[in-house]
Order: C-alpha cells, then structure tokens, then sequence
C-alpha cells in the first residue's frame, strides 16, 4: 500500500508543537534556574497575571528536582506560584463545570421529571462526592451543591505553602506531594523518615503534580473533618461580611479542629504573603 507523502507545512507545524516550549515544559523542569529564566523571558508575575493570562503559564508535571537547592526567598516563592497557580486554577474550574451543571439538573428537577442522562449524572457525582443518592430529592440537591464547589486560591496556596515547605519538601519533589495527605498503603506514598516505629502511615504519593491538587480539593470536599468548612463557604456565598474575604471568618474557621496553632500558621502565611489577592481570579 502507497501513502501520500506528508506535506511539508504540515510536517513544520507538527514539529514546531512537538518541540514548542509549552509542550516541553508540560513535562516539567530538572533545573529551577532553568524555569526562573523561562518566566523572566515571558514577563511572568505572579501578582499582575490576568485571569485569562494564566492559561499561558506551564502546567508542569512535577518541580525542577534541584527546588530545594534554591536559597533566595523571593525567587523561590515566585516560581512556586506561578508552578501551581495553573494547577489550582485548572482543577477549580473543573469543580466548577460540574457544580454548573448540578444546578442546571436542579433547576430542571423543580419543573419537571428528570431524563436518563440527568439523572446518571446526579448517580455519578453523587457517587463521587460519597453521598447517598438512593432518593433524588432537594436534599440531595442541597448536599451536593454543599460539596460541589470551588476552594478559595488563598487557602490552596497557603496549605500548600506549609505542607509541602513551598515545595521543597522531600515528599513534593520525590512524590508530587503538595498537601501531605497521608495513605496506610506504603507502596502508594513515601515513609517519613521521623515516623514513630508504631506507626504505618505513608504520605501519598502522585503521578503529578495535578493529580496532588484535585486530591487535595476532593479531600476538602467529602471528608467529614471539613463539614464546618463546607457549610462557612456555603453561608459566604449568601452572607456579605464587613471583610468579604476573611481567611478566619470564611475559610479558616473549620479548620479549628485540627488545631488551632495550624489555624494561626495558615492565617499568617495569607496575611504575610498577601495571598488574598489570588483570590481576585472570578470563576
């Protein structure tokens, strides 16, 4: 059998997306300098990037595996936003789609019988979310919509920032590990070298940097211990505080139960580093 020869054009413009630098840096970089000047080139920053700008920075797989060797501070916390800022920006959206169309389906639900498709779709997330969808009712409704919905950049950055030590922890270099969500199977994490010889616990570890964050925000979102989380942000949506966007009264608050000094630490790393102004992206 003959094949038609490849056009020439079409040869050059596949190569040029084979070798562009978007699709080489989705891999991820070996050496953080390397990225430094990667964002210089481009005129990256942090805190002047537009919402509809961040779809032009790198969704890199894991961090330069030299990060931790990066000594300056004002370096090393510029590239960790820009490395996860399209990350946490991305798996919002992605929440955001199907709170979207969980609104619509309701909506639908109040004048009118459900079809086969919407009514798969209310079965799959409530699946997904570990919520009981034996009976399709308002309820459910309400408690998916609960769940369902967007964590705020601050938070995300700020546990980020602490969990993983702006990301220069053995845990997210070695496992993608951004938020050290811990796993009793060793061989899907990574054994803390201090850990008590009672103990069995791992931190988890990923493919990707990606999939750390989406399990991150799906943790906050179904586990029990951030009920209170859940329900502050739902209250938030409708209440308009003196501050509209309070870590303490609005995102923190439910966090008490893991104790209040990592409350503190989480409150400072926002208010010090300013990381309320991430929260200016609309969604």
């Amino acid at each position: 059998m003959k094949f038609a020869p490849l056009n020439p054009k079409i040869l050059i413009i596949f190569l040029g997306l084979f070798l562009s630098p978007f699709f080489l840096l989705a891999q991820g970089f070996e050496n953080w300098k390397d990225l430094n000047i990667y964002y210089k080139k481009n005129n990256f920053d942090p805190f002047t990037i537009k919402e509809e700008e961040l779809s032009y920075l790198p969704v890199l797989s894991h961090l330069p595996s030299n990060f931790n060797e990066l000594q300056d501070v004002g370096v090393k916390k510029k590239l960790f936003y820009l490395i996860t800022l399209p990350i946490i920006h991305e798996s919002n959206g992605l929440i955001l789609k199907d709170r979207e169309m969980i609104i619509n389906i309701e909506k639908k639900f109040l004048r009118a019988d459900l079809n086969e498709n919407e009514t798969n779709e209310v079965i799959r997330l409530s699946k997904r979310y570990n919520l009981d969808y034996s009976t399709i009712n308002l309820k459910l409704f309400r408690d998916l919509k609960q769940r369902i919905n967007i964590i705020p950049v601050s938070l995300a950055l700020a546990q980020a920032i602490v969990e993983s030590g702006w990301g220069q922890s053995r845990f997210a270099l070695e496992g993608n590990a951004l938020y050290g969500q811990w796993t009793t199977n060793e061989q899907k994490g990574l054994i803390p070298e201090d850990r008590d010889e009672d103990k069995t616990h791992a931190v988890r570890k990923f493919e990707n940097l990606k999939q750390s964050v989406q399990a991150y925000m799906h943790n906050i979102n179904t586990h029990r211990a951030y009920y209170s989380f859940r329900v502050v942000r739902r209250i938030a949506e409708r209440v308009q505080y003196t501050d509209p966007i309070s870590a303490k009264v609005k995102f923190l608050a439910a966090y008490a139960e893991i104790g209040q000094e990592y409350v503190d630490k989480l409150e400072l790393i926002i208010e010090s580093n300013k990381l309320r102004e991430f929260d200016r992206f609309a969604y």
